[in-house]
């Protein structure tokens, strides 16, 4: 008889621990929703780049800064963001000049989709850049425009911290250059593979 009013306690016992303290049965575990991905975040990036001029490719290392905002619906985010990087990109010999990107830059808009912490998004707007063609004796600087477009991963590692990965074309089309030693016009693209991250606000 013993034996059953201690399985008798220990089974209210149990129920009681099961409820919440509204006396509602407790519920479920849920899945993991998806992360915030919302609001205004600034960061930072590195990587390198590789392109052509038409004639010859092009190659360097990029760093630079990131600032956005996005806005979540559930598991869609979409957003705009900004950057700025300073670049080593060189086109070594063209000839007897040379071809130089020393800033990269870009105004975009970007959307995706949230997979718990991990999202993936495509990106694209406006892409700047700060070009110099050298020759022995003179150079031509100018500031060129035209897209910036690719995708990326964001991984949200704690709260309001997150690391990506991105791969971005900078097409920036004919260029016309101008030295006393020659005169080019140069039809250039770059590829830019990144690592970056950072804080949300």
């Amino acid at each position: 008889m013993s034996n059953v009013r201690g399985a008798a306690l220990s089974a209210a016992v149990l129920f009681g621990l099961a409820c919440n303290a509204q006396g509602q049965p407790a519920e479920p575990p849920r899945l993991q929703g998806p992360g915030h991905f919302s609001g205004l975040y600034l960061g930072a990036n590195i990587g390198a780049a590789i392109g052509s001029t038409g004639e010859v490719n092009t190659s360097g290392y990029i760093s630079g800064a990131h600032i956005g905002y996005d806005l979540q619906m559930s598991r869609i985010f979409v957003g705009v963001e900004a950057d700025i990087m300073s670049t080593s990109i060189s086109a070594g010999d063209f000839k007897s000049s040379k071809y130089e990107q020393n800033f990269l830059s870009s105004a975009r808009a970007r959307a995706g989709y949230i997979f718990a912490d991990l999202a993936l998004y495509a990106t694209g707007g406006l892409g700047f850049a700060t070009t110099a063609f050298k020759s022995a004796a003179s150079i031509d600087k100018s500031s060129v425009k035209g897209w910036a477009y690719g995708i990326g991963v964001e991984w949200q590692v704690i709260p309001k911290v997150a690391v990506r990965g991105e791969i971005l074309r900078y097409d920036f089309g004919a260029q016309s250059y101008v030295t006393p030693l020659q005169t080019a016009t140069i039809t250039s693209y770059t590829d830019v593979l990144r690592a970056g991250a950072h804080y949300r606000f």
